[in-house]
């Protein structure tokens, strides 16, 4: 009679536990009072100067309206009736407009009968795509390449070699005035201060580390452990700077960190941590923000994912990165890890306006591990590739090793388009997209292996330069134009030819670097009609690409012009054609 009765207890106990079981829930309300003009929205501290001024320079100026509806609060009514039902809000979207919550099965049905409340659905748990975080080696060899100037990028300079970055890092282009935010793990060693390993502690100890949020410690049911360095590894490799070691192409530029996860390969995700941090970086006014822990796998219950869904429109996570997108921040992703067998492309990576990065080796192909396209609706996935092998990361030992990953690629592309956007702060999301992928490797012939192809930075921050100086002024009047110089590429004399239908009495022919600052003035003052010839000394300037602008009250004509000392340096000839090539494309 004992054991029965001690049966049947054991039974009540777990009917009661599984009773008052909560999960995560999504609580999608129906309206929000008043949509919320700039002012307040600044003035309440939600949305910064930066954010402000980003969406004026590169925001869909068509949908101001939309943004104005989605930036509006929350109903704090509607919040305070919740917390009299006992129940706690854990991550806010004011672009759903919608919280999430602990429910439990008679909580789900007391708020979806809430006239207030429009549907309510269980967070995804989210599995993300990521190989295990074992570096492939601790100990790197020093190894080189025919393109490396000297020891100073150490073994990481093969993999900017890859994507032709160290040119633009030779000429001062490393990302500075660019703000660029990451979605990841721990950006720390374990134990300490995020940004303090030697790869990183430049960015902290140079006050551009402007902040770094927790959006992980919100789930009472698994507290994070903050022994995983991931956001550590992938950091290091778009914005590292430790000579001899480990350089990345944005070092230059400053970080907001959202650590949205516990441990990317330990336990489910929640979606909403996601959107929670996009929206804060969105607002902080980040103009790039890169995640390496995009989503393939999804848990079964009533409202997962399937692969149909991964069309660009379905999942929240690509939602909320397409809508930042819309706000002009550039968003970058990895493509997976999910290899090859018809599409296995990751959210967000599915977005239209995220640009999805691919995984090769350092011979230029593809990693058998890259997650392939096209997207459920038919679109080219990914849309450019970088290195993802062996690739040259900060370790949480405080070292350095190797690892693999479209984790790894990801950060690449993303510190090169700090780089495009320091040469031009004005180019907005798809304008970036269309740099990047019309100076890849495969340009003209797109596939959904490699997407547009490898990146080739050198060519992609030159296109960004001509355009900004293209885009500066009108083009000088009908009667005078000056002809393309010779040679070009020039090694000692560059020869101008300035012609004139009639006389002019100012014009002024210069050059400038990549960052736009003048280097010699080739000829001011007046013009007669006909041809003028003129020689430019350019034995002062170092190798490299330049742009040339002729100016007439006002207008403009420009053009690119290469120095070589040596005219073995063919890369640096077909990026400068190739960046030729593509502006004329841009402006035609």
């Amino acid at each position: 009679m004992r054991q029965v009765v001690l049966t049947l207890l054991l039974l009540s106990l777990v009917h009661v536990a599984t009773a008052q079981e909560k999960t995560k829930h999504w609580i999608f309300l129906t309206d929000k009072l008043d949509a919320a003009s700039k002012h307040t929205l600044v003035e309440s501290g939600y949305l910064s100067e930066a954010a402000v001024t980003r969406r004026a320079l590169r925001g869909d100026p068509g949908l101001v309206t939309q943004f104005a509806r989605q930036d509006a609060p929350i109903s704090q009514a509607y919040e305070a009736d919740l917390t009299t039902m006992g129940i706690t809000v854990a991550q806010r979207s004011r672009w759903l407009n919608a919280v999430t919550a602990w429910l439990s099965a008679e909580e789900v049905n007391r708020v979806t009968a809430l006239p207030y409340v429009r549907n309510v659905r269980p967070v995804a748990h989210l599995r993300p795509s990521v190989l295990p975080n074992t570096p492939v080696s601790t100990v790197i060899a020093k190894r080189t390449s025919s393109s490396c100037p000297s020891n100073f990028y150490g073994p990481s300079c093969a993999q900017l070699d890859v994507v032709n970055a160290i040119p633009p890092l030779e000429r001062g282009i490393n990302g500075q005035g660019v703000t660029l935010g990451f979605l990841d793990t721990n950006y720390s060693i374990p134990g300490e201060s995020p940004f303090s390993h030697s790869s990183l502690v430049h960015i902290r100890d140079s006050g551009r580390l402007i902040e770094a949020r927790d959006f992980s410690e919100r789930d009472p049911t698994q507290p994070c452990n903050g022994t995983n360095t991931h956001g550590l590894n992938v950091a290091s490799v778009a914005v590292g700077f430790r000579e001899g070691d480990l350089i990345g192409p944005g070092h230059g530029a400053s970080i907001y960190a959202a650590k949205t996860e516990c441990a990317p390969y330990e336990r489910n995700i929640e979606e909403d941590n996601f959107v929670a941090a996009v929206e804060w970086l969105e607002s902080e006014g980040v103009d790039v923000m890169t995640s390496s822990l995009g989503y393939f796998d999804f848990d079964t219950g009533q409202h997962s994912y399937t692969v149909s869904d991964l069309d660009g429109d379905t999942g929240l996570t690509t939602i909320a990165y397409d809508w930042a997108a819309q706000r002009g921040v550039v968003t970058i992703t990895s493509a997976g890890n999910e290899g090859p067998g018809g599409a296995s492309i990751i959210t967000p990576a599915d977005g239209d306006s995220v640009i999805s990065v691919g995984g090769v080796f350092s011979s230029g192909l593809i990693v058998s591990f890259s997650s392939r396209g096209p997207t459920a609706d038919g679109r080219i996935k990914p849309d450019v590739s970088a290195q993802a092998a062996a690739v040259v990361i900060a370790s949480r030992s405080g070292g350095y090793g190797l690892n693999n990953g479209t984790s790894f690629s990801a950060p690449m592309v993303a510190g090169i388009v700090t780089q495009i956007m320091q040469a031009n702060p004005g180019l907005g999301p798809r304008e970036v997209w269309h740099v990047l992928t019309s100076t890849a490797s495969q340009s003209t012939n797109p596939d959904n292996e490699l997407g547009w192809g490898i990146v080739n930075a050198d060519a992609a921050v030159m296109t960004a330069v001509l355009l900004n100086r293209s885009n500066q002024t009108t083009p000088v009047p009908g009667n005078l134009t000056v002809h393309p110089p010779y040679p070009n590429p020039f090694k000692s004399t560059a020869h101008f030819t300035i012609e004139a239908f009639e006389p002019v009495l100012h014009a002024r022919l210069a050059i400038f670097d990549m960052l736009g600052r003048e280097v010699a003035t080739v000829y001011e003052g007046p013009i007669n009609a006909g041809g003028m010839p003129i020689a430019f000394d350019g034995t002062h300037l170092p190798s490299g690409v330049y742009a040339y602008s002729l100016e007439v009250d006002g207008s403009v004509q420009s053009g690119m012009i290469t120095r070589l000392r040596h005219y073995a340096l063919r890369a640096l000839i077909h990026a400068a054609d190739l960046a030729r090539q593509t502006c004329l494309h841009f402006l035609s």
